[in-house]
């Protein structure tokens, strides 16, 4: 999604705190705000004006799914539980006067507020949360834990699902879009090795790589086979064991580690 200048400077102003209805951020508060949504910035000397750090965060995720990431987080109802002066409520009023002129507005949607465009339809996205180390170790316990309570089934559909999620989070980062998913894993991986440089060259690496590399190939085409056939997605075609379980999450783990380390090795 995409907001006029006009609209960025305003939403920069409600979100330092400058406005009317909307508590004030100091500049390490805004760093964590930005933070959250996915920067990776820190807070201290020579650090710019806040509104012209507010500014240059949102120029530089607008145009895509983060801009709804942020107006979303700005407005979340558990920032106010313990704001004396300000209301959600009044914060939402705030951001709704000027996104509608961009075809936005804000609606409450069970306990939050989400974004739709002005036909009605909610504005799609990914979560907010982070994709990184942490949260692969959250989502890999997860998996163990089905195992350990004998839902093989489960645990290989939920590894394939981080799988998924990694090579989607490194994707949309990428590209700054959401993308379309046709839910064949191969073919994210593709996308994934094009835009993390990952191409097999004999010229440069040794052999042993190479053949690493070759069975990360393996692991993608193995998992997404695996959980077509035993995960609880669809119908069982044989009698999933627990070391199919453990191979298929033991092996997530070792790819999606690789590929966020590549992400970060290409940052660098």
């Amino acid at each position: 999604m995409k907001l006029s200048d006009k609209n960025i400077k305003l939403l920069a102003k409600s979100i330092t705190g400058d406005s009317y209805n909307m508590p004030y951020r100091t500049g390490q508060e805004l760093v964590s705000f930005f933070n959250e949504i996915g920067a990776n910035d820190e807070y201290g000397e020579g650090f710019p004006t806040r509104w012209r750090y507010a500014e240059a965060k949102i120029r530089e995720f607008n145009n895509t799914l983060k801009i709804k990431h942020i107006i979303e987080s700005l407005v979340d109802p558990r920032n106010y539980l313990e704001e004396p002066v300000f209301t959600c409520e009044e914060a939402v009023e705030e951001v709704n006067a000027y996104i509608q002129y961009d075809g936005f507005k804000l609606i409450k949607n069970g306990m939050l507020y989400k974004l739709i465009d002005l036909s009605g339809v909610l504005v799609q996205g990914s979560s907010v949360k982070k994709i990184d180390q942490d949260f692969i170790k959250e989502q890999i316990s997860k998996c163990n834990s089905k195992i350990e309570n004998g839902d093989f089934n489960g645990a290989i559909t939920n590894s394939r699902s981080l799988a998924e999620a990694v090579m989607i989070n490194i994707i949309e980062d990428i590209e700054g879009k959401e993308i379309k998913n046709d839910g064949k894993l191969e073919n994210l991986y593709k996308k994934v090795k094009k835009h993390l440089n990952l191409k097999i060259d004999p010229a440069t690496l040794p052999k042993t790589v190479i053949q690493i590399l070759s069975g990360l190939d393996s692991i993608v085409s193995g998992l997404s086979g695996l959980s077509n056939n035993s995960g609880d997605r669809h119908a069982n075609k044989f009698n999933t064991k627990e070391h199919h379980a453990r191979l298929a999450v033991n092996s997530t783990l070792t790819l999606v580690d690789f590929l966020l380390d590549s992400k970060k090795y290409q940052k660098k």
